[in-house]
């Protein structure tokens, strides 16, 4: 198990990313102005700023159960490159990867729209573009509908393996009772297995904070925070951004309300397909499995990192594992 907080903020760990920095930064005619500056160094990524006169850089590298983030950053802004920050260099065998300044995010007060409507459109645009790419998006997860069953099978199994001391353990009781309600779960993936809908990248963390804010007019907003997704049915995406734009937790039930609803229809115009009849009981499956997507997420985070050397607050996994199971009513 791993310290990565105390790793990264290591002066060995430094003089090894300023010589990659400084050898992509080569590459490209440029060289650093300054010593590498710790950003946020957290137990799921470090990211260091790359001064480089008056502009910067940005060096982050990833926990292991998301070092695929540079390879995949670089391979969508290759589908979509006005929708992806593309890294100037990537070394996925460490997990580092090196990108240019993007400009404010769009939670920004500088941002020119910060608004979740237009975020998710770009987001929504951003998933169509990536439709059909699976190859190219091989080094993505997958964890779509079909796969959802097992993958949570193995997720109770293991949580429900743990010493009881360990903070993710789950009691017999209730790794019993989780199980008891899989094939009312199953039930609702098959209605997202049926859909007609197509996989494509479920970014799974879509927030302000995880976007550059247009640079023009017109121009959509430029995702680069991914480590967090998978391949899967698209609508999951939906899970954080609902609750976060209503004012809820993300462990809450789904709200219903107006912003919720008004949301909700503007995403799923990129999918003029499916029956607005057939929406309802879609996006209820999409949510359970978006906790489900949550759940795996912080799984593949914890599972090289040190329990007692994290630095922050974590979630049980319990948590996403009964919002999946026991949703509760949806709007």
């Amino acid at each position: 198990m791993r310290d990565m907080v105390t790793e990264w903020g290591s002066p060995a760990f430094h003089a090894r990313a300023t010589g990659w920095v400084d050898g992509a930064l080569g590459a490209r005619g440029l060289r650093r102005t300054g010593a590498l500056q710790p950003h946020k160094v957290r137990f799921w990524s470090a990211v260091l700023v790359v001064p480089l006169g008056s502009e910067r850089a940005w060096f982050k590298v990833a926990n292991p159960g998301q070092a695929f983030e540079g390879a995949l950053l670089g391979a969508m802004a290759a589908l979509a490159p006005a929708h992806v920050l593309a890294p100037w260099a990537v070394d996925p065998q460490h997990g580092w990867w090196l990108l240019p300044d993007g400009g404010p995010t769009a939670d920004h007060p500088r941002g020119r729209q910060h608004a979740w409507e237009p975020l998710l459109h770009d987001a929504a645009e951003l998933q169509r573009r990536c439709e059909g790419y699976r190859a190219e998006l091989s080094m993505l997860p997958s964890l779509t509908p079909e796969q959802a069953g097992d993958a949570l099978l193995g997720l109770v199994d293991d949580l429900a393996g743990r010493d009881a001391a360990d903070p993710q353990h789950l009691d017999a009781d209730r790794a019993r009772a989780h199980l008891a309600r899989r094939a009312d779960l199953d039930q609702d993936l098959g209605l997202l297995t049926d859909s007609g809908v197509a996989p494509t990248v479920q970014l799974n963390d879509v927030h302000p904070g995880n976007a550059c804010a247009p640079r023009t007019p017109g121009a959509p907003r430029a995702f680069f925070d991914l480590g967090d997704a998978f391949w899967s049915h698209p609508w999951p995406l939906l899970h954080a951004p609902l609750r976060g734009a209503a004012g809820a937790r993300l462990v809450d039930p789904l709200p219903d309300s107006p912003v919720v609803r008004r949301l909700t229809d503007a995403y799923l115009e990129h999918w003029p397909g499916v029956a607005p009849g057939d929406r309802p009981a879609l996006l209820r499956a999409a949510d359970r499995l978006g906790a489900l997507h949550r759940a795996l997420s912080w799984r593949r985070l914890l599972a090289e990192a040190d329990p007692d050397r994290l630095g922050v607050a974590t979630p049980r996994l319990d948590t996403w594992l009964t919002q999946a199971l026991d949703p509760g009513p949806q709007p």
